[in-house]
Parts: structure tokens; sequence; C-alpha cells
């Protein structure tokens, strides 16, 4: 990084921290700290780093996953929210967390979501991006306390990023050794994300998914249909939660608790409502038939990110990530989870007939895998889309892929070549549901 970008960083950081300090008042004792969280969706990691010539405790966040552009950002704690444009940092939030404390998000994608008002924890409040003095896709992060930048801690520990070896970058003001990088996973479980229901039958125009019971949020979801009814399932907390488009999206616990990351699939069989999801490295299925009772498959050493469930003749398939590769396990045959030899670190499965079709990210490219060529990996053409969420439907014949890039979905369709065409719906994840010939698309 060159230094005349350090000391125009450095720059930015000095006036947001006078424009932190304005109205301060005398010195006073900070209360104490709130508790915490990395900025992301629950169970993402994330790498946090500085370097020489950046600023004491200042850090640097880039998604270990893949691509950071369009990564979600939420809020570390409650407070309140204010938000603007700086030549340096870009579009930039700040919120005031009471106290003395406060949290600064900086070169955010586009303007904060909120500019004002009181955020919970975990409400999103922007995009990860490369706006102002930034050199890639990232998110500067920095904690203050009584006008003064401190050590950042998460779910209670510690970040360790707090020198960046510069003697003239205060507050430490040491001449030494730079704080190691180090990866941090996100326990910021509990606010989740809003989630919006667009249509191709609405011009995709986004409507937040809200019932009696409060809005619809999670860091994942799952939509089926049954009996033309649409149905959503959603992860918060770790918890899961079923809304129905026929009871005004009133957003009922299944009962279902432990639920990790961000895999979560679900299959209408014959009118049994099926729920998977991932629980201590295993795979986990729930029925409506037996109270959502979540019993271990035995299908273990999953990532926690991706799975993706489909029905064929009676038979549920799942397909999970399993050490880079997407491995295939049936109920006809116990559960025994089979490797494809398809990399990914995301899948989406439809049927085409009595073909299975995998969709998977690699790379931050799409490819297809289909079963009766062997699982031959082929690549679509899709490229610069996010590791971390692909989905998959087959609309009468016409297979649509549906992937994130540049914090917006993207819909590709094999009726046109695969050309990835930008929707317009915003978010982080998406999931797709088939209904009547429409496509709906469920972001958060």
């Amino acid at each position: 990084m060159s230094g005349g970008f350090r000391r125009a960083l450095t720059g930015v950081c000095a006036m947001l921290l006078a424009v932190l300090a304005v109205g301060a008042g005398p010195a006073r004792a900070a209360g104490p700290m709130p508790f915490f969280q990395l900025p992301f969706p629950c169970g993402e990691t994330w790498r946090l780093a500085t370097y020489a010539g950046h600023d004491d405790y200042d850090i640097d966040m880039t998604f270990t996953g893949g691509g950071s552009n369009g990564r979600m950002i939420l809020a570390a704690a409650g407070g309140t929210i204010s938000a603007g444009w700086s030549g340096g940092g870009g579009n930039y939030a700040v919120i005031d967390h009471g106290g003395g404390w406060r949290t600064t998000y900086m070169h955010m994608l586009q303007p904060a979501t909120r500019s004002s008002g009181w955020v919970d924890g975990g409400t999103p409040i922007g995009w990860v991006g490369s706006t102002g003095n930034s050199t890639g896709p990232h998110l500067h992060y920095e904690v203050t306390r009584d006008g003064v930048k401190t050590e950042a801690y998460f779910n209670g520990s510690a970040s360790g990023i707090t020198s960046d070896g510069s003697a003239n970058t205060g507050p430490i003001w040491v001449n030494g050794p730079v704080s190691p990088a180090r990866n941090a996973t996100s326990a910021n479980c509990n606010g989740g994300q809003q989630v919006y229901e667009a249509h191709s039958a609405n011009g995709w125009r986004m409507l937040p998914v809200s019932g009696g019971y409060g809005p619809v949020t999670g860091s994942a979801t799952a939509a089926i249909q049954l009996n033309g009814v649409k149905i959503l399932y959603s992860v918060k907390g770790g918890q899961i939660f079923e809304a129905a488009s026929n009871a005004g999206w009133n957003n009922l616990h299944t009962g279902i608790n432990g639920a990790q990351g961000t895999a979560l699939a679900a299959l209408n069989l014959n009118g049994e409502k099926l729920i998977y999801s991932v629980v201590g490295g295993y795979v986990h299925e729930a029925s409506s038939n037996n109270g959502w009772r979540n019993l271990n498959t035995g299908i273990g050493g999953v990532g926690n990110s991706s799975i993706s469930v489909i029905g064929l003749n009676g038979v549920k398939y799942i397909y999970s990530i399993v050490g880079g590769y997407v491995h295939e396990a049936h109920s006809a045959n116990g559960w025994r989870n089979l490797n494809t030899g398809v990399p990914g670190s995301a899948v989406a499965a439809i049927t085409v007939g009595t073909t299975k079709i995998l969709y998977v990210v690699n790379g931050g490219s799409v490819y297809e895998a289909a079963s009766n060529a062997g699982w031959a990996n082929v690549w679509t053409g899709i490229s610069g889309v996010s590791s971390a969420t692909i989905a998959a439907a087959n609309l009468n014949g016409e297979k649509l892929i549906y992937t994130m890039a540049g914090g917006y979905v993207h819909e590709a369709s094999s009726n046109n070549g695969w050309r990835n065409l930008n929707s317009g719906v915003t978010g982080s994840r998406t999931s797709v549901l088939a209904l009547n010939g429409v496509k709906y698309l469920y972001s958060n």
C-alpha cells in the first residue's frame, strides 16, 4: 500500500475521529463496554488485519469464503446510527452505543440502509464495498471509547489487532511489530436480516416479509410451496421459524434449535414438509409429520454454509459440502454420503425429468453437473459471484440460477445462454421458489 494512500487514510481516520468527538463535552469515564459481535452474519469467518501506517486499533476485514464485495454488514451492537460520505472513508456509518462507546464502518458499497435512529445489534446497515480511498473491497472498522480509539472485542474476546507498528499513528505510539492477521467467526446470530420477497410478475419489486408477529428476519432462508401456499423457513439465532403466505406471514418457531451457520434447505415431499439444517457438523432432518423433531441423519463432516435437497421418485437427496467437494446422500442408501467429485463452496440442486442437476460456486464461477453425465463439471460462463450462496429452479423445463454479485441478486437462464442479469434485488443471500409460472426470490 502506497505511503500517499496511508497518509490519506490516516487523515480520513483523524477527520472521522474529530467528528465523533464533536459535542462530547468534558472528559468522562466510559460506561461498561457493550457486548460487541463481529459485524457480519452468524457463522461467517472474516480475516482481521492491519498494516504499518494504518492507525492503532483500526481493523480491515475481508471475507475468507470468497469475494468481500456486497457482503452484508450488521450492527456490532445496538445504538443510534448516523451515516454519510467522506472522501477517504467513502460511504460510512457510525453507531453510538451509549456510555461513550461508538463503532465506525467505512468503505460501504452503498449509503447505509439507515441514516438515523436506533438499530438493534445484528441489524443490517449496509454492504461491504470499496468506496473512498480503498484499494479493494473490505470493511474498515473502528471502536472508540470516549472519543479515543481502543481495541475491538467480539463475542467477549479481544480482537488482537492493536499496534500498526508505526510510532506516529497513536494512540499506542509504538514503533514495533504490526499485529498479525487472524480469522474470527461471527456469533452475531440474534438479529438476523430482514427478509424481502420479490417476484418476476411485479418487476422484482422488493417487499418486506412481515406478519402479525413482526418482520421475518434471519441469516438464511429456504422456500417451498404446498397446495399453492408459499412457505418460508428462516434461521435466526440458531432457531428455525416457519411463515406461510396464507397466514399473513406470521412467523412461528418450529421448535428446532441449534442450527448453525447459513446451511438451510426445505422440501415438500408428497405433502410432508421437511427441513434440513447443520448441527455440530451433521445434517439434521425435521419433518412436519413428527412435530419437527430434529433428527441426526448421520451425514457428518459437512460445512455449515450451504446445503441443498431434492426429491425424486419418493427418495430424498441431500447435497452438502465436505472438504470443498459436493457430497450426495439419499434416504434409500441410509444417508451414505458419497463424493460427487464436484468442487464448490455453495450448492443448489434441481431435477429435470429424472436427471439430478447440481449448480455450484467454485472460485466465484458457477458450474453445472448432471447425474446422467457422470457429474462432469461444466462452466456455465457465469463468474464474479459471491462464493457463499446459490439458488436454482426448474420452471417448465427452463433451468434458472440465482447468485449474488456486487450486493445484488442476478438471474441466469439456460434459455439465454446463462447470461447473468441483475434483478435489482439486494441482499447477501437468496432462495427461490417457482409457483404458477412466477419466480419468487427471498433475499436477506
